[in-house]
């Protein structure tokens, strides 16, 4: 661990994108299919990897553009529009963040992160449709304590919650990111609270979502591992709720949403990898040391592939007064205005994302310099 450390702590800091996790996938995928195939996949992994491994290329399509002044063509090939990829994924992350940003009420917000003991984690990967269920479990959590703080002002919570699959060593470790608002809304207006009681959140937490699972699971196979989480942890599951460490709204929003989207790890991570190694770095959550993993390709795609989603689960949740469905509807100042909102979402198209990151307009004619405009697009590969 030491000599690891020492040869890689300046590209530890540096952090520049030298390997891609798709150059890594182009090599082993294949192998790692045969060797591996006697293991039981989920259907969308081998879907979702095999898009990604043609992003970009004609195998997916592709756009074409003409200049209507001297017909000069443009070809363009499509992405894979996983969440999956690097490149698609971040598109589809800051599309997600905009949403988020359109609904919040320019007020102050708590972060709060609901999680789940080590026993508990393999349920969830063998079975994903229960990740839903800590969706509810985070939300029967707050909502109820909101009934029972405030039954008289009829307070309604606003919260919105993200899922994240993942740990930072790249073990699967699900857990719920909450943006909680500092206050209720009610039909007479808000109100602003300062104070939730965020260690009953654990026990509340820990109730409801055993229950849940219990219900699911049925009690002659989760009864015993029931009693036993209830003996072990006294004082609930883990509801980490720390003082904000961010100076405003959206430093909190960057940080929950960063890797919604994207591939379990930013690509700058990747230290070194040899043709059969990949090294990495991650920060160690409990104490912020610095650690370096030297792995096989095989564990590494390994590490990757269980956090592919599956088609249609929404990985973001939007509860009480941020429900379009609330019947509660009161003049509140908004985090951003609709003209905010559009030009964020003009900011990311294709065509913008590229004049700001090169420079460069794509669709300038290299011939007139006249604007091309779309002409058609051509799609064989089934999506």
């Amino acid at each position: 661990m030491t000599e690891l450390f020492e040869k890689y702590k300046d590209k530890v800091k540096n952090r520049k994108v030298k390997f891609h996790i798709k150059g890594i996938f182009n090599d082993w995928w294949d192998d790692y299919k045969i060797m591996f195939a006697d293991k039981p996949r989920r259907p969308i992994i081998y879907k979702v990897v095999d898009k990604f491994l043609k992003c970009k290329s004609f195998l997916l399509g592709y756009s074409l553009y003409k200049c209507t002044n001297c017909d000069e063509e443009k070809i363009v090939p499509n992405t894979c529009k996983t969440r999956f990829c690097p490149s698609c994924g971040n598109k589809y992350n800051e599309d997600r963040a905009i949403s988020i940003f359109s609904k919040l009420f320019k007020w102050s917000h708590r972060h709060v992160v609901f999680t789940i003991p080590e026993d508990l984690r393999i349920y969830f990967r063998n079975d994903r449709t229960l990740l839903k269920l800590l969706f509810d479990a985070a939300a029967i959590t707050i909502k109820s304590w909101f009934i029972n703080k405030y039954k008289k002002e009829k307070l309604k919570p606003a919260f919105i919650s993200v899922l994240h699959t993942y740990g930072r060593p790249l073990n699967f470790n699900p857990h719920i990111h909450m943006i909680l608002l500092a206050g209720g809304i009610s039909k007479t207006g808000f109100k602003n609270i300062d104070f939730f009681a965020y260690a009953s959140f654990r026990k509340r937490f820990m109730k409801v979502l055993l229950d849940l699972l219990e219900e699911k699971i049925g009690k002659d196979k989760f009864r015993k591992i029931k009693n036993d989480l209830y003996r072990r942890y006294p004082d609930g599951f883990y509801v980490y709720a720390p003082k904000s460490k961010f100076k405003s709204l959206k430093g909190l929003l960057t940080y929950v949403c960063r890797y919604l989207s994207r591939p379990v790890m930013a690509e700058s991570r990747i230290l070194d990898y040899d043709g059969k190694y990949v090294t990495f770095w991650y920060q160690r959550h409990e104490d912020d040391v610095v650690v370096i993993e030297k792995i096989h390709a095989y564990e590494f795609i390994k590490r990757l592939i269980i956090h592919i989603p599956e088609p249609n689960f929404r990985y973001i949740r939007f509860y009480g007064a941020y429900n379009n469905r609330t019947k509660i509807h009161i003049d509140v100042a908004k985090f951003m205005n609709e003209e905010q909102i559009k030009f964020k979402k003009s900011l990311n198209k294709w065509r913008c994302k590229i004049l700001i990151n090169f420079h460069v307009d794509p669709l300038i004619c290299p011939k007139c310099h006249e604007e091309m405009v779309y002409y058609s697009s051509y799609t064989w590969y089934w999506r």
